[in-house]
């Protein structure tokens, strides 16, 4: 949960407007680890803690598919 935290602490919710292709490179590099350690703290049983961090954090909603990082 720890590398979670920091994950999001670094997440930048417009790099994806960014002109800067290195922002945005970075930007969807944070977003995709993200998705996979949720995905993994999720099936170890930290739902919990990641709905509650959704509640915090709603700032993490990629443009794309419009999805919450953190689903």
């Amino acid at each position: 949960m720890e590398e979670l935290r920091r994950l999001i602490a670094q997440y930048d919710p417009y790099h994806e407007m960014a002109d800067n292709s290195a922002t945005w490179r970075r930007g969807r590099e944070i977003d995709r680890r993200i998705r996979a350690l949720v995905g993994h703290l999720r099936m170890q049983g930290h739902g919990t803690e990641i709905d509650a961090l959704m509640e915090e954090h709603p700032c993490l909603i990629s443009s794309p598919g419009g999805s919450h990082a953190l689903l």
